[in-house]
């Protein structure tokens, strides 16, 4: 049976890695010297378990009762969604009974904890979260917006919602939502994570920075007091033990089961189409290999660059504190509470990571352009002012930094891979290209499940 290469360590290869050698396929796995699973790893530090941010899992979704075929999927920020029924059978199949649910996500705005709208897409924590005046306002506008485009669901209908790659992610607010939502809940939020704030996203890639956009229709009713005639229900579910990074560390020890070794190579540098149907790939190292149908999982900058084309987005900048704190000091202990209020410097506070006996971590993210030194000083603000913690309890600071991390979805970025990776389409190559360098913003962790299970689909026919 011919030998299968597969190329990077992120969860696209570690997943099409895995159903090629559990179909009895021998595999060559070569990945360079970044961490496995890239962002969507844990870190470990002295036993206890860092997770890179909120790494919740959506298993559910409200139009997808059936499982198209896997070559019907198409890459993009929601391409996964009609597939996650084929997730949570991949999920449920690799962990076990580690896969549990999480308590629903909550915010905290205007000084109080509610539920959250922002991963739920729930418009119906309105009701609990505003005053009667706001809730008039919104409802009056949203209405405006429904009048305004002629269709309950706005720029989210059929006919017009392609017209959200070319729109700014305000602009699509204004327009589905009107003023009082996007002052209140969208604006606040985007700029923690970008200093345009929703200027700066592209409207369909809203979920790059977990922003939702809503149906005037829904917005209108969750604002009123009637019937709200769609409410999403997506519960999400992490791993016990350390949270969803244990997805990647239950990867590579399944992979080590089926005999396949990670083999640590340069990064990759080349890529050509050979006249026998054949993809060269070249690597830092000296290592060169002609290989039938490889799967290439490589970072996007390093896919492009194998094949001469430039590609240095703008990145965002993450900046995380991790905490741990005795469990007696704790008053509320969310799965996920994002910050909605502009003088709390946090964006989201989450505790999917594992700490020592009788304590926990608080994986706390912080606004974009928190200073290096004032790092420790806003995450303790952050826990004290949401009433996670206990005003002055001792907490003990386990790592914090401040790292460049995705490319931005902004539309500037988005052109940079449209032109980067038509150089790689030009080269027609016989390759199966998975993650980040597949299309631009499709690289969420359901995505790169589908991509790796639809190349080894596509390998095992």
């Amino acid at each position: 049976m011919t030998e299968r290469i597969v190329v990077g360590s992120s969860i696209a290869s570690l997943v099409a890695a895995d159903r090629l050698a559990a179909a009895g396929v021998p595999v060559r796995l070569l990945v360079d010297k970044r961490p496995a699973g890239g962002g969507f790893g844990s870190m470990r530090l002295d036993g206890r378990v860092l997770e890179m941010g909120v790494r919740l899992l959506e298993l559910s979704y409200e139009q997808s009762a059936t499982t198209p075929p896997l070559n019907s999927y198409v890459p993009g920020p929601a391409g996964h969604r009609h597939f996650v029924a084929a997730i949570s059978d991949y999920l449920t199949e690799l962990v076990g009974e580690r896969l549990v649910q999480v308590a629903r996500p909550q915010m905290f705005f205007n000084g109080r904890i509610v539920d959250d709208l922002y991963f739920t897409t729930d418009a119906s924590a309105l009701r609990e979260a505003l005053s009667e005046t706001e809730r008039a306002a919104i409802r009056c506008e949203a209405m405006a917006c429904w009048r305004g485009m002629g269709d309950p669901a706005g720029l989210l209908a059929a006919d017009t919602v392609r017209r959200l790659d070319q729109m700014t992610l305000g602009d699509a607010s204004f327009v589905n939502h009107g003023e009082t939502f996007h002052r209140l809940f969208m604006e606040p939020m985007a700029e923690k994570f970008v200093a345009g704030g929703c200027s700066d996203v592209i409207a369909a890639l809203r979920r790059k920075i977990w922003l939702p956009l809503f149906w005037p229709q829904t917005l209108a009713q969750a604002a009123g007091d009637e019937k709200i005639q769609f409410v999403a229900d997506r519960p999400f579910h992490s791993v016990t033990g350390g949270g969803a990074g244990e997805v990647v560390a239950e990867l590579l020890a399944r992979l080590a089961l089926h005999g396949v070794t990670p083999e640590q190579v340069g990064a990759l540098t080349a890529l050509d189409s050979l006249a026998n149907g054949k993809t060269r790939l070249g690597f830092a190292d000296g290592l060169a290999l002609d290989a039938d149908y490889p799967v290439i999982g490589a970072p996007a900058g390093q896919l492009f660059a194998a094949v001469g084309a430039e590609y240095v987005p703008q990145t965002a900048r993450t900046v995380i504190s991790w905490l741990e704190v005795a469990d007696e000091d704790l008053l509320h202990l969310p799965s996920l509470l994002n910050v909605v209020d502009a003088d709390v410097p946090a964006i989201r506070i989450s505790t999917g990571g594992l700490g020592a006996p009788g304590r926990t971590v608080l994986t706390v993210e912080l606004r974009h352009d928190t200073l290096e030194a004032d790092i420790v000083g806003a995450a303790r603000k952050s826990v004290e002012r949401a009433a996670i913690l206990r005003a002055g309890a001792e907490m003990v600071e386990l790592r914090s930094g401040a790292v460049p991390s995705f490319p931005l979805p902004t539309q500037a970025n988005a052109d940079l891979f449209r032109h980067a990776a038509s150089a790689v389409d030009n080269m027609n190559l016989n390759a199966e290209i998975v993650g980040a360098g597949l299309q631009f913003g499709a690289d969420a962790l359901g995505e790169q499940i589908v991509q790796g299970l639809r190349a080894a689909e596509a390998l095992t026919r």
